[in-house]
């Protein structure tokens, strides 16, 4: 008996504190309603850009790429380019979805070889450099990733699956390779 009569002082607290604090309550849960929601309105309507990314690689190297990654985003393998084949240089493979922001973009990949470059000696090399993020713009949820000869990577946003060739690609940086 002595815990139904504790059950029923608290019962008469709490009670008499919503009586008492009851508007109170409501009246903050209704601003942080509010507040959540004109954050939600400003940040679709004026917000930066923000949500998943596609990675696109395109790559002039004559070397495969096994993968790459960009901020910890892995991207996918490209075969090595033949300058012969005036169609070995078309859009590359996609992968989805990642978040990819900030202001500097660390890309990492690792060059394979084909059979005949492995018989002349040359073997699997990774490569990391840090390099400036593009800014991000609306509707631009495609960054693409240019490897090109000497370790030079280009980064651009776009709308779409695009096939730029080598002097479309905006030269939005020049990049020291660090050889790990």
């Amino acid at each position: 008996m002595d815990f139904f009569k504790r059950l029923e002082k608290i019962d008469g607290a709490v009670n008499r504190g919503y009586a008492r604090w009851g508007k109170w309550l409501g009246a903050g849960l209704l601003l942080f309603i509010l507040a959540w929601g004109g954050w939600l309105i400003w940040a679709s309507i004026w917000g930066p850009p923000t949500g998943p990314v596609t990675l696109i690689i395109h790559s002039e190297i004559d070397r495969p790429i096994r993968g790459f990654s960009v901020n910890g985003v892995a991207g996918a393998n490209s075969s090595a380019h033949d300058k012969e084949n005036p169609y070995a240089s078309g859009s590359g493979k996609s992968t989805c979805c990642g978040s990819v922001s900030g202001k500097t973009a660390e890309v990492v990949w690792t060059v394979d070889y084909t059979l005949a470059q492995y018989q002349a000696g040359i073997r699997t090399e990774i490569h990391k450099v840090r390099i400036p993020l593009p800014e991000r713009k609306w509707e631009e949820n495609y960054l693409h990733v240019y490897f090109l000869p000497g370790d030079k990577v280009r980064l651009w946003w776009g709308t779409g699956f695009i096939s730029p060739t080598a002097k479309d690609v905006p030269n939005t940086n020049e990049t020291d390779t660090i050889k790990e």
